[in-house]
């Protein structure tokens, strides 16, 4: 969910033939009610891990996130939204995340990550397919103070400053 800024609708739409060389196949979302599907890349330890899960749990096709019946038989049947939702909110329990914590946790916690890393809000809609802009901004407005066009423009006279200096100095 965190590397391709799923919704959790869409995980758990997820079908193992939608996971080829590092990219997931989104057949539908939300945002996409026609069916014209999304490419969104996965990295390679997300790769290695559902490799694993996979291997593990004998799943070689259909849905990738099934539900555990008693003793933890991995069923056929497809994990319901409100079951993983639920799950989420207990592994961040166990994890000692405090706050409040929703299904949307993923989603959100990715966004604020590539703010911080300095993506813009349109790198954002486009890398969680169409979040509308107010949302994105609301989501990730501290993590993008660090990074907002003025910070720049500082940056950049001071780049420009130290050339100068530096080319005065050789110069003289």
């Amino acid at each position: 969910m965190s590397d391709c800024l799923l919704r959790v609708s869409e995980a758990v739409a997820v079908n193992v033939e939608d996971i080829h060389d590092g990219v997931l196949e989104v057949r539908k979302s939300k945002t996409d009610q026609e069916g014209e599907g999304a490419t969104l890349y996965i990295g390679e330890s997300t790769c290695r891990v559902i490799k694993r899960y996979c291997k593990r749990a004998g799943i070689e096709s259909g849905a990738l996130f099934r539900r555990v019946r008693y003793h933890q038989h991995i069923g056929k049947g497809r994990l319901s939204a409100e079951v993983a939702r639920n799950a989420i909110k207990r592994w961040a329990s166990e994890a000692g995340v405090e706050g409040f914590i929703s299904g949307h946790s993923l989603r959100v916690g990715s966004a604020v990550s590539l703010a911080r890393a300095g993506a813009t809000v349109v790198d954002m809609q486009t890398a969680g397919r169409l979040m509308p802009m107010a949302m994105t901004a609301y989501q990730c407005r501290g993590s993008m103070s660090m990074t907002t066009a003025v910070l720049s423009l500082r940056k950049a006279r001071t780049s420009i400053r130290g050339r100068r200096s530096v080319s005065m100095t050789t110069a003289g």
